[in-house]
């Protein structure tokens, strides 16, 4: 599922693709579950996006829909109508005609994503890069609070704390801070740490995520197979959610028993 990285680099891709065209006609196929999308009418307005951790918010114009991107859910531009034997085409369950003749594209193999509301989820903890103080505050003015209590490798999953981190980062995040992952939160959560979280992400970020559309890397000092120590490496495990968690060898003694 795409994490913050991935979000926020479709965010800036969708308003930097469109900012100097309008929407002039669109297409719904009936597999598309932007239901929300469909209440609006686009055609004339410009269309652009931000983020916010997981959720990516749409802009008609002002109008404002807020959507996640589920497993495989991206945007997409075509030159020209496509066939079904492109399968990005094929899953295209919106497709927007911009006014310089392209075709713009929601595009979602696996259909997970779908439309949310109008603003952001009230239940997902601030945006590390843009609400970073409101970020660290909402997690060190709650330490006691039950959830810290719990394991590392679940609650840097909890979005109501961490918005945004899924299981690459979750994975290269605990794996680079060389702590017992299974401890309790509480024991490692420090001003250090959560800066620890916020630079792997930005990291992350500057590496073009999971590269969906292949931007360049900004940071010539890094690349992703070299970045990438934990995830898909090493020893796993499924965690009550029944999502894999990669960690070091060293801790499969604190494995907890189930």
């Amino acid at each position: 599922m795409p994490e913050f990285s991935e979000v926020r680099l479709t965010s800036q891709y969708v308003t930097s693709k469109n900012k100097d065209r309008t929407i002039v006609d669109v297409e719904y196929l009936p597999s598309n579950k932007l239901k929300l999308v469909e209440d609006i009418d686009v055609v004339g307005k410009k269309l652009s996006a931000s983020s916010r951790g997981k959720e990516l918010k749409l802009y008609f114009d002002e109008t404002p829909v807020v959507i996640n991107l589920g497993m495989s859910g991206c945007f997409r531009n075509f030159s020209q109508r496509d066939t079904d034997e492109n399968k990005y085409w094929k899953h295209a369950h919106i497709r927007f005609k911009m006014s310089d003749g392209d075709w713009f594209t929601w595009t979602d193999i696996r259909r997970f994503g779908k439309s949310i509301g109008v603003d952001w989820s009230p239940n997902r903890a601030p945006d590390m890069f843009d609400e970073t103080d409101e970020f660290i505050s909402n997690i060190l003015d709650n330490l006691n609070h039950r959830d810290f209590s719990k394991p590392a490798y679940e609650v840097l999953m909890n979005q109501k704390w961490f918005n945004g981190i899924g299981n690459y980062l979750r994975a290269e995040i605990l794996g680079k801070w060389e702590v017992n992952p299974f401890q309790p939160m509480k024991s490692i959560l420090t001003p250090l740490f959560l800066n620890h979280i916020i630079n792997q992400t930005k990291d992350s970020y500057e590496l073009g995520g999971g590269r969906i559309y292949n931007l360049s890397n900004k940071n010539s000092n890094l690349s992703w197979s070299n970045w990438m120590k934990f995830y898909r490496k090493g020893v796993s495990i499924k965690d009550k959610q029944k999502r894999t968690f990669w960690f070091s060898e060293k801790w499969l003694d604190y494995v907890p028993k189930r």
